[in-house]
């Protein structure tokens, strides 16, 4: 009997401890991508929110449970009418205030200008941030830090009118 006692102790023990725990095969590490932003620029202190060379636009994003990151758009060589918008293409490249830990990949998605072509040419005279949305996929790779290892798609989705700017980023990050 005390056997069989000692016996039913180290099984508990083993249990309480998780030791007996075996990790489903293909397990893998992931990193989800919810984030957002909301900017508004006053056009008298408007200056580009780029450093030369670096992208065509960027800023920073809020992203839960990684903090605040620095985001890039490059635009690619696409922009092809589709109805009455464009096809797009580029790279977007993410870096963590945190820690530097940047990811980054190639973006295709879909432009849309304001109200109309002819809305376009008239607002563009008289101001400097006619509507706009652009719906993108992003296949991010090649990431650094807390990125390293890591690779999956996210959508990214911005709006901009006038000095107002919003966006989210969504995905899921994992290991293969």
């Amino acid at each position: 009997m005390l056997t069989i006692r000692g016996l039913l102790v180290i099984i508990a023990t083993i249990l309480a401890t998780g030791i007996g725990t075996v990790a489903p095969a293909g397990a893998s590490a992931s990193v989800t991508l919810d984030g957002s932003f909301s900017t508004v620029t006053v056009k008298p202190q408007f200056t580009a929110l780029c450093p030369s060379g670096v992208a065509d636009e960027c800023g920073t994003i809020q992203l839960a449970g990684l903090g605040t990151a620095d985001w890039a758009y490059a635009f690619g060589p696409t922009f092809e009418p589709n109805g009455r918008c464009y096809n797009v293409d580029g790279t977007l490249k993410l870096i963590l205030q945190s820690d530097g830990s940047t990811i980054s990949g190639p973006l295709t998605g879909r432009y849309c200008p304001g109200p109309s072509a002819t809305g376009q040419e008239h607002g563009g005279i008289i101001s400097y941030g006619n509507p706009f949305v652009e719906d993108d996929i992003i296949k991010f790779t090649g990431g650094t830090g807390q990125f390293a290892g890591l690779s999956g798609t996210a959508s990214f989705h911005t709006f901009f009118a006038g000095a107002r700017s919003t966006g989210t980023l969504k995905g899921i990050l994992s290991s293969n």
